[in-house]
């Protein structure tokens, strides 16, 4: 799992991915050079008119875990965390009320 994270506004895109970091980072980064609609980052970098960073200060691993099920769940939390922070720029995401998820980060904090 990895976040990115806009510089100018702190917006973030956090997805699981079975690449190495660098080389998804490359991915965005091409994305947002060529301008295609695949990558909600960059499309959001583009639309606001926001520098793409370097890979040491808009890209972060959460978490290292095998594909599978709780890799799965483990993407929605962290879908779910930016999202109840009115931060993410994932595709849209409604399920706000996910007790189970809202009780983890309440005791995170």
């Amino acid at each position: 799992m990895y976040k990115l994270t806009c510089s100018n506004c702190d917006k973030a895109y956090t997805e699981q991915t079975g690449r190495d970091f660098y080389t998804r980072y490359n991915e965005h980064k091409r994305a947002f050079r060529y301008n295609t609609q695949q990558c909600k980052f960059a499309q959001h970098l583009r639309e606001y008119g926001h520098a793409f960073g370097n890979i040491e200060n808009i890209m972060e691993v959460l978490q290292f875990h095998k594909k599978g099920i709780h890799l799965n769940t483990i993407d929605k939390f962290y879908i779910h965390k930016e999202s109840t922070n009115n931060n993410h720029l994932n595709e849209e995401y409604t399920d706000n009320t996910n007790q189970i998820f809202n009780t983890i980060l309440e005791r995170l904090q």
